[in-house]
């Protein structure tokens, strides 16, 4: 009977101890995921952005419509290469929603996987869109001061980045 209970005393303490290391190990493992792979401003992209659909990205308060074939356009730019950003002009008409008929691209001065240097849009230009890496729609601080000098021109101006085939991000 003490044999029995020895035994039984000891399954318990080594059931203990390798819930113990497995608990340890997950907790290793989650944190070099999470150190190693910048996962939380991808989580933030994903829930500040839209998606666009039939041609549109639709927000609480305006839309940006694409007309013609312009979407098609924009969609050549953002895949004629992925592995650096890129950079349009957009064109068009504004109420409260965007209507756009025209995209052109301005002269790219340096182009890189996470910068993009370029001359700037025309006056008349509604939207300056361009790119950022995979599923990181945030807009940079420079990509502000952008706007603002964008503004600055045009007030009705706004700043779209795109960071998926179908992802945006909106600044006003």
């Amino acid at each position: 009977m003490i044999e029995d209970y020895e035994i039984e005393e000891t399954s318990k303490w080594k059931k203990i101890s390798i819930a113990i290391l497995a608990i340890f190990l997950l907790l290793l493992i989650t944190s070099y995921i999470l150190a190693s792979y910048p996962i939380f401003p991808i989580i933030a992209s994903l829930s500040e952005s839209q998606m666009a659909n039939n041609k549109t990205i639709t927000l609480d308060t305006f839309s940006v419509m694409f007309t013609g074939d312009t979407y098609e356009e924009l969609q050549e730019y953002y895949n004629k290469d992925l592995s650096v950003e890129m950079v349009v002009c957009l064109k068009g008409t504004t109420e409260e929603d965007y209507i756009i008929d025209e995209i052109y691209q301005p002269e790219i001065i340096e182009q890189t996987y996470n910068h993009v240097s370029f001359k700037p849009c025309s006056e008349d230009t509604l939207i300056l869109l361009h790119s950022h890496p995979f599923r990181h729609c945030i807009a940079s601080q420079q990509d502000l001061i952008t706007l603002a000098s964008l503004k600055e021109k045009n007030q009705k101006s706004i700043m779209v980045i795109m960071c998926e085939q179908d992802r945006f991000s909106i600044y006003r």
